[in-house]
């Protein structure tokens, strides 16, 4: 028999009216005292109990489980049994037995249907029935499941239909499990079995609009519950869905994938859901103020310690980014979150994707911070980048373009790329400053001052070092063979620079002293900029001079004389070791790209340990490269040695020839060409022992904590400049050994080299008529001067005949 009601009053009306029910129907109303009252929301069920009529007592299903184990689930027979069994024995009092829907909406719709057919039908005591007892079984939200008896005749079925459209819950439901998430209590209601379910609905009070039920027995059986007026469930059968579905955090709406649960358990722990932010939790655990682009994304990387944190650092990144971008499209090739495969991720994506000057500039920023920390793409990234590159530098003048963009210095085949390209002119020596600063600076022109005299060690060793990059001797051949014609000649200069002995004599200032075996003038420039890395670590590169080694140019020799230097009876300090690399079997253009790397790691290893004493760098002798091109004179009568730099007369003294130099003993010959005295210098082979610029001339490189404290002058010596003869001479005082003077003339640097005593002279000018200022600069020092144009012709005189 089915009613339904507007109000509460109306209903409380009826109850009443059905209490005292006389005439018809009054036997069966006795006799089956179940009424079934639906209600839409559980507002209207809370004040239904708490404002029933008097001398109605309640009756909670929950003395019906088991209280050893609350979260075992009975059967709907079990339940339906115990009801009835409750019904037949009630004294001659009305009750409302509740919360029946609580448990009986997680059975099927055969199963809830057989139990309340059974209810609906058990008959009390002749006691209560003659007192007019009444059973009232509140069911919420269920009204779709109980339509089928609204016409039953022999089911007393009351609807209130509500007024009010709130009430309805989240029902978050996981399989006995939170996760860890601290603070649910403060904004959710929290159970965690059956039982605890059934006293909530049976306080009924302060229920939150949230509820976290962690019964593994509603879990089983949640699916049988839906559809629901009542409740909106959201099953959550992971900690990513608990966190996303249930608690409807914000993580950007990334994706949970294969593989990343465990990982969203241990961020489930770390979670308080009390103002949380995501974004705030990152930057506080990663103590970043923000982490907003690629740079920051890198250098946080690489911060982290566990898999977890580049985990979520990764998410968090995708989040702000939208998922778009650049470092995003290589995090989606990742399937694990190692830095290797980052960032071989990182170096390949632009193979395969938009080459755009993003794109570009994100990946070079990317690999030179990832080189600077030491990571190591995998091989088969690293084979990936050399044959792409390679295939475009052999391509069309757009793809040779677009390779010099996509070129960095991050790994050896890179690198190798890089001096390849410069070799064969696709790459220019100022490009090189942003693709490769070690090579670049390898190859920059050295500052230190020279002697007038000396002048043209400079342009030899610019020379040398293009020879030696591009793997052609005859840049520099004419330089050497001017110099070197002869025994002579090569006097001729020798005698113009002191040794390291004579240079550091009596150098009482000098605290420690460090060798580098096979380092020679050559490594000027890429030593000076290493150091000057150093700055903000208060090492400052004050001296640098050019000396000369002893012949022969071998360790045996001027070792010797090197450690002569070390009067406190401690040993010579050997740090890095060219010599015994040069000697070893290697391919062009590897070895230069090695050799950078030894010379780096050495001074970088002395300076980092450095405890603010006055260091100088010297060493025993240089190395040539040119000695692999020339040939073997395989000269009779002697024995070689150092591939065949030098050589020793076996009988008799030895004949003068311009390929060699005579020492004092009249049996040692050095070699003052390529060309070695015996066999030829083998292919990939560093030499020395012999006389050339390379393997004669080694630096003398001091530094300390104290920068040097230069104070400039300069004047102009004329300031009209003939067009005969364009070059400016200044005179500058306060220059160091490490000063570099150059004059910028209409927009074109030119270099001063030094004349005599304080006047420098500049390279030859291309006059301009109109371009009349010459700026002079000396590290951060500039001053300007104004000069006039001559071009030396005299103008005709028309009126000279008459």
């Amino acid at each position: 028999m089915y009613k339904s009601f507007r109000s509460l009053d109306e209903l409380f009306a009826y109850l009443q009216e059905d209490k005292e029910w006389n005439g018809a129907e009054a036997a069966m109303r006795n006799r089956y005292p179940v009424r079934f009252v639906l209600f839409e929301n559980f507002a209207d069920f809370n004040e239904f109990v708490s404002n029933r009529p008097d001398k109605i007592y309640k009756f909670s299903i929950d003395d019906l489980t088991d209280a050893e184990y609350p979260d075992l689930f009975p059967t709907f027979t079990e339940l339906s049994t115990n009801i009835e069994a409750y019904i037949t024995h009630l004294p001659a009092n009305d009750y409302i037995v509740f919360p029946f829907s609580e448990m009986s909406r997680f059975y099927d719709e055969k199963e809830l249907t057989s139990m309340v057919r059974t209810i609906k039908g058990v008959e009390p005591p002749e006691e209560a029935q003659v007192a007019r007892t009444r059973v009232y079984i509140p069911i919420v939200g269920m009204q779709g499941k109980m339509g089928q008896f609204v016409n039953d005749p022999q089911a007393f079925v009351w609807e209130l239909k509500s007024q009010d459209e709130n009430g309805v819950y989240n029902l978050i439901l996981t399989q006995g499990t939170t996760y860890g998430v601290s603070g649910l209590k403060e904004s959710y209601s929290v159970v965690s079995n059956l039982r605890d379910w059934l006293m909530l609905w049976k306080q009924g009070e302060n229920v939150k609009q949230n509820i976290i039920c962690t019964s593994q027995s509603i879990f089983a059986n949640a699916e049988k519950a839906q559809p629901d007026n009542a409740f909106r469930y959201i099953t959550c059968s992971n900690a990513y869905e608990f966190l996303v579905k249930g608690l409807n955090l914000d993580f950007g709406g990334v994706a949970n994938t294969e593989g990343d649960m465990d990982m969203w358990e241990k961020l489930a722990l770390l979670i308080d859901i009390d103002n949380f932010d995501f974004k705030t939790f990152v930057n506080e655990r990663f103590d970043a103020f923000s982490i907003n682009n690629s740079d920051d994304f890198i250098k946080t990387w690489l911060e982290c310690d566990t898999d977890f944190d580049r985990w979520l650092l990764s998410m968090y990144f995708r989040m702000i980014m939208g998922g778009e971008g650049y470092i995003c499209e290589a995090l989606n090739s990742c399937t694990h979150l190692n830095t290797s495969e980052l960032f071989s991720a990182i170096a390949t994506q632009i193979f395969s994707t938009a080459q755009s000057d993003d794109n570009i500039n994100i990946r070079r920023k990317a690999l030179a911070i990832a080189g600077k920390n030491g990571v190591k793409i995998t091989d088969m990234a690293e084979r990936k980048i050399y044959a792409k590159l390679s295939a475009m530098l052999s391509g069309t003048p757009e793809e040779k373009y677009m390779a010099t963009k996509l070129m960095t210095d991050y790994t050896d085949s890179d690198r190798r790329l890089v001096i390849k390209a410069y070799r064969s002119g696709v790459i220019t020596f100022g490009e090189l400053q942003k693709v490769y600063p070690d090579f670049y600076y390898y190859l920059s022109r050295m500052g230190v001052q020279l002697e007038a005299s000396n002048n043209w060690v400079i342009d030899y060793f610019d020379a040398y070092r293009k020879a030696k990059v591009c793997n052609k001797e005859d840049v520099v051949m004419p330089l050497l063979l001017d110099h070197n014609k002869n025994q002579s000649t090569f006097q001729l200069w020798l005698d113009n620079f002191k040794t390291v002995k004579t240079l550091l004599h009596n150098r009482t200032d000098i605290d420690l002293i460090y060798w580098i075996d096979g380092l020679g003038v050559d490594w000027v420039p890429y030593i000076s900029y290493i150091i000057g890395k150093h700055r903000l670590e208060n090492v400052y590169l004050n001296e640098v001079y050019v000396a000369r080694a002893a012949l022969p140019t071998t360790t045996s020799v001027n070792k010797v004389k090197l450690e002569e230097l070390i009067t406190d009876g401690s040993k010579l300090q050997k740090i890095g070791d060219l010599d015994a690399f040069a000697h070893e079997n290697k391919n062009y253009s590897q070895y230069i790209v090695d050799e950078l790397r030894i010379v780096e790691e050495a001074i970088t290893k002395v300076l980092q340990g450095y405890n603010g004493k006055k260091i100088a760098f010297v060493s025993d002798h240089g190395l040539t490269y040119m000695a692999q091109y020339g040939k073997g004179m395989n000269l009779a009568g002697v024995e070689g040695e150092h591939d065949g730099r030098v050589a020793h007369k076996t009988k008799g003294n030895a004949v003068s020839d311009d390929k060699y130099v005579v020492l004092e003993d009249g049996k040692t010959l050095c070699a003052l060409t390529p060309d070695s005295l015996t066999s030829k210098t083998p292919t990939g082979h560093g030499a020395h022992g012999g006389a050339t610029p390379e393997e004669v001339l080694v630096p003398v490189i001091i530094v300390s904590s104290q920068e040097n404290a230069s104070v400039y002058s300069a004047e102009l010596m004329s300031n009209e400049i003939e067009g005969t003869n364009p070059v400016v001479r200044i005179r500058i005082k306060g220059v160091t050994s490490i000063d570099l003077p150059t004059i910028e003339y209409n927009n074109v640097t030119y270099n001063l080299n030094k004349d005599s005593g304080d006047i420098f002279v500049s390279e030859r000018l291309n006059l301009v008529d109109t371009a009349t200022k010459v700026t002079l600069h000396i590290a951060n020092y500039t001053q300007t001067f104004t000069i006039m144009i001559s071009t030396g012709a005299k103008e005709e005189d028309l009126f000279a005949d008459f």
